[in-house]
């Protein structure tokens, strides 16, 4: 007689069809456990990176008083989504700071993304050591690079992406349960709070539920329907030009993401194996089981994006596709592939063995997971190398950058306009701490304004590029250039490296950063 532990460990991946799920209590002690494993693992940087766009418009909504001169790109960011108004409508009414609501709202997301990663494995895999192997290694990858897409699986911060990705996974995980109702709703709030994740994400949804309907060659024919979409556009915009603000904005050196034809052999890499090994799984699984369902879907999904960025976004434009960037759809397909790749490894590698072979598989898996641990880790580190691991609310930073912020927050009048060298955001040692979040100061546009906003809002580029290039070389200018070009802007303050030459007042140094008044 065949045991209930027998029955959740066989294997999927041998079964001849599809069987049913057994039901298990939802395991909230557990993935939170593991949350708080991911949160000391990948670390927390509130306001970095893409961060200080979003955290510095919902202190604008939150405060109109703030960025007056800048609030074209402070507020570019809530044009299509709703996040940002209500993460501003909670500063206000809630009486916290917008330190711990970010903190909170992360944590929230964080949880959220595992609940999603563990819905979708027990759904797809019998095995309750596969589910869980797959659930913990989507947790080790959480901030995984997708290929060369200047994004993350999960940023280690807040974005409305934090949120609008485990909504696509739940809506995933919806659509493997034929509730189509529940995942078109969860699709479209995805898509109020990041309109092109949630359309990507909607997409490889749609690919699934059309194989869940046993219609493949219609997934087949959306795929090809999507390619087609883009060449239709391709051919409709070819014409239009880009002014030469927008063109210096998107062919900035720093921006060569946004072109596939300029990737490196490793991120063309990023796309190309992730399909292999996932064409692989769909042919192994065939359509028979959720998991050769999900693996097909993935290569349809990812091929199409693909397919349509290396032919219909070309360097020299038209650059409609650009802004909307196809190859955002991979991280869906990272996503899911990490899901899947954790659960065939835990199916195969875990089986209860009392042979050595059988111990030198889950050593295996061990050494899989631990490699994959510290691989994130010191990634994380890597990319935030003069910040502290974990930047929580309350503590002193430890990057002079970010010292030289605060203090600037605390010392400098409220409506001071601030200019600084464009790249200082990219400059060693800062590690894309935002000057605009942890300051509440406003600020020239730079290139971060230009990679972020403007190559998405051509309609910025004329405001952007006369102030920005009016700050190039400001930390080899005499103080009478630096006055002459940068006054007329409405700066009457500057951030110079602690090595510029200077006789200005300076109230401010340490041996990075010197704050003066212009």
């Amino acid at each position: 007689m065949t045991s209930a532990h027998a029955v959740l460990d066989r294997p999927a991946i041998h079964a001849p069809r599809e069987a049913a799920v057994p039901a298990v209590r939802f395991p909230l002690l557990q993935i939170a456990a593991l949350t708080a494993g991911t949160f000391l693992l990948h670390g927390y940087h509130p306001f970095a990176d893409d961060a200080d766009i979003y955290a510095s418009s919902i202190e604008k909504l939150a405060d109109p008083s703030l960025f007056r001169p800048d609030a074209a790109f402070v507020l570019a960011s809530t044009k299509l989504s709703v996040f940002a108004r209500l993460m501003a409508f909670v500063l206000r009414h809630c009486g916290i700071s917008i330190e711990a609501l970010l903190l909170v709202c992360y944590a929230i997301t964080m949880f959220a993304f595992l609940c999603a990663a563990w819905g979708i494995a027990h759904r797809t895999f019998r095995s309750v050591r596969a589910q869980w192997f797959a659930v913990t290694l989507a947790a080790a990858l959480f901030a995984l690079p997708v290929a060369g897409t200047a994004l993350v699986i999960m940023d280690p911060y807040v974005t409305s992406r934090s949120v609008a990705v485990p909504l696509g996974l739940f809506a995933l995980r919806a659509a493997m349960d034929k509730r189509w109702m529940v995942a078109l709703g969860l699709i479209l709030t995805a898509s109020v709070m990041h309109p092109l994740m949630g359309a990507y994400a909607g997409i490889f949804v749609a690919l699934y539920s059309l194989l869940e309907m046993r219609r493949k060659n219609l997934a087949i024919l959306l795929a090809g329907a999507i390619v087609a979409a883009a060449g239709v556009t391709w051919l409709a915009t070819r014409h239009v030009a880009a002014s030469p603000a927008y063109e210096q904005a998107i062919h900035h050196g720093i921006r060569t993401f946004l072109f596939p034809s300029q990737w490196r052999w490793y991120e063309d890499a990023g796309l190309l194996i992730p399909l292999i090994l996932l064409g692989a799984g769909a042919f192994l699984q065939r359509n028979r089981t959720p998991a050769g369902r999900l693996c097909t879907a993935a290569v349809l999904s990812g091929s199409s994006c693909a397919v349509a960025a290396f032919l219909f976004v070309p360097v020299h434009g038209p650059y409609l596709l650009t802004r909307l960037q196809p190859l955002r759809g991979f991280l869906m397909v990272y996503a899911v592939g990490a899901l899947l790749m954790g659960g065939f490894l835990g199916d195969w590698l875990l089986r209860p063995a009392a042979t050595l072979q059988g111990r030198m598989r889950h050593l295996l898996a061990l050494a899989l997971l631990v490699a994959a641990v510290l691989a994130m880790y010191l990634s994380q580190l890597s990319t935030y190398p003069a910040s502290a691991h974990l930047e929580l609310p309350g503590t002193t930073p430890r990057n002079p950058w970010q010292q030289a912020f605060r203090w600037i927050a605390r010392n400098t009048p409220a409506d001071a306009v601030f200019a600084a060298d464009p790249g200082m955001a990219f400059t060693a040692g800062e590690d894309s701490q935002g000057f605009r979040a942890t300051t509440r100061r406003s600020l020239l546009p730079n290139d971060k304004d230009e990679g972020i906003i403007v190559a998405a809002a051509p309609q910025l580029a004329e405001l952007w590029v006369m102030p920005r290039n009016a700050q190039v070389g400001i930390n080899k200018m005499t103080d009478e250039d630096r006055r002459s070009h940068l006054r007329p802007l409405g700066a009457d303050w500057i951030v110079l490296s602690a090595n510029a030459a200077t006789a200005l007042d300076c109230p401010y140094r340490n041996p990075s950063v010197q704050v003066c008044k212009l």
